[in-house]
């Protein structure tokens, strides 16, 4: 009984997280997709870091401008997407372990 609630506790701090990492992911995308305005927030280190953290299959996929000027990074907003079904799948399996 307390596995279960440890596992559920755990599972839920992972999707908290992820969800996290997500919303801020997407925060820099965004962010990228307007001229100059990653340049004035001193982001450029941050998302040339974040390029290189990424697996090299998706490292640098689908970077298509904008007519704002700016960049839209495909490649950060794929891992959003999986960030966030990482955090669906979290959050469900540890409702499922509380209800059992």
């Amino acid at each position: 009984m307390q596995g279960r609630s440890a596992g559920a506790v755990a599972l839920t701090l992972i999707g908290w997280a992820c969800r996290a990492l997500g919303w801020a992911l997407a925060a820099i995308t965004v962010i990228l997709c307007v001229s100059g305005l990653s340049a004035r927030l001193n982001m450029v280190g941050l998302v040339v870091d974040l390029s290189r953290a990424l697996p090299a299959v998706i490292a640098g996929y689908g970077v298509i401008t904008t007519p704002f000027g700016g960049i839209f990074r495909f490649d950060f907003a794929l891992i959003v997407v999986a960030l966030m079904i990482v955090d669906y799948v979290c959050l469900r399996a540890a409702r499922m372990l509380r209800t059992r």
